[in-house]
């Protein structure tokens, strides 16, 4: 176990921050540290897809611990996964998404916590920058194999297809308007102008 304090930050990616010794210790997940390593801070600075990394300023101000990448997207659904509170909507097939694109935690930091507090993070970053200014019903994630567990237990539900659920990368949504027990609500704050503490 890693023996630094626990006093990192979540912030937006920096064209100075160092991915060089992140290690997520399963050769499966080699592509969230190429992306991070040759993709993100350009994906986020043209505006493709935005990155935000943990640091810990106590330890290294640039060496980044794990990030989430999060991007637009759209979802269909079928009728019984359809919002329900309006039935003019209900008749549409696709839906406006936000995506979880990337989620990382170095090895290190496994089983500790951080995991789960960087996807509350986004999602309540969602409710609070996104949704209160365009439509923005749901939040997925195209998972491996190895993460379905993790985004099951914090809500995520499988899409309705004949493959999905065995597919390589099933894809996965949260209904983001209806409150989740999943997320703890206000234990995170969101200011996208300012270091976030977790």
């Amino acid at each position: 176990m890693l023996n630094i304090n626990n006093n990192f930050v979540l912030r937006q990616i920096e064209s100075t921050d160092d991915a060089s010794k992140f290690s997520l210790g399963n050769a499966s997940f080699t592509p969230l540290k190429i992306f991070l390593q040759k993709n993100a801070f350009d994906f986020h600075q043209y505006e493709i897809a935005k990155t935000f990394v943990f640091v810990n300023p106590e330890y290294s101000a640039n060496r980044i611990w794990g990030y989430i990448t999060l991007m637009t997207s759209e979802v269909c659904l079928d009728k019984h996964q359809r919002p329900v509170e309006t039935s003019a909507a209900s008749k549409y097939n696709s839906y406006p998404a936000a995506k979880i694109a990337r989620l990382a935690i170095d090895k290190a930091l496994h089983k500790r916590g951080y995991g789960k507090k960087l996807l509350d993070w986004g999602i309540n970053h969602i409710r609070l920058s996104v949704m209160p200014h365009i439509g923005c019903r749901f939040l997925v994630v195209d998972s491996k194999r190895e993460s379905i567990s993790f985004y099951q237990k914090n809500g995520f539900v499988f899409f309705n297809t004949n493959t999905n659920q065995t597919d390589e990368y099933p894809m996965m949504y949260l209904d983001l308007y209806r409150p989740s027990p999943y997320v703890k609500q206000n234990e995170l704050t969101d200011n996208s102008s300012e270091i976030v503490s977790v």
